[in-house]
């Protein structure tokens, strides 16, 4: 899958400025970071419950929360730090997609009760968050902080799963479910 050349920035440090997100999705419609709903479905269907309350980190314009919300999970709270993704995705599903919800919020500081969630999702969102790092396997103490921040918020007093959905093997902590196009596996 190619991006086109327009949403491609001058810089990768600018992957992590909402500036960035907010003039790409005035005018993109839709990118599928490492894959659609398809490509994911066989190992949600194996970890996560229909019925559970999901939170999608950085929903971006993909379809993917659609898509799952089409396949029967019905609890989907979807959050992204550009007002203009989520006024833009809100409009384009809040009709046929009712009990989903959306969120203009940063995911390094959510305002959900603790225990809100039983799965968090995330597709390229942390990747935004490591964009400057030299060495994705040796992250900065800074960087290292700020994940340990975001996965401790999401996953505090609540025994959920934080799902990243990666095209690759990731380097994440221990006791938390890691899904990717090749199984899943703790990390």
């Amino acid at each position: 899958m190619t991006v086109g050349m327009e949403y491609l920035p001058d810089q990768n440090g600018r992957y992590k400025d909402v500036e960035y997100w907010d003039e790409r999705y005035k005018t993109e419609k839709s990118f599928e970071w490492f894959g659609d709903f398809s490509k994911f479905q066989h190992l949600l269907v194996q970890h996560v419950n229909k019925e559970d309350a999901i939170l999608v980190l950085g929903c971006g314009n993909s379809s993917m929360s659609s898509d799952m919300y089409h396949a029967g999970y019905v609890s989907i709270t979807n959050i992204d730090y550009s007002s203009v993704c989520i006024d833009t995705m809100s409009a384009r599903h809040g009709a046929n997609c009712p009990s989903m919800t959306w969120h203009q919020m940063d995911a390094r500081e959510l305002s959900f009760p603790d225990a809100s969630y039983d799965v968090v999702l995330e597709k390229g969102t942390l990747d935004a968050m490591l964009v400057e790092e030299k060495d994705p396997w040796m992250v900065s103490t800074e960087t290292a902080c700020l994940i340990d921040q975001v996965l401790k918020e999401v996953v505090f007093g609540h025994p959920g799963s934080v799902i990243p959905l990666r095209s690759r093997t990731g380097f994440w902590r221990k006791h938390r479910i890691r899904l990717s196009a090749d199984g899943c596996r703790p990390f």
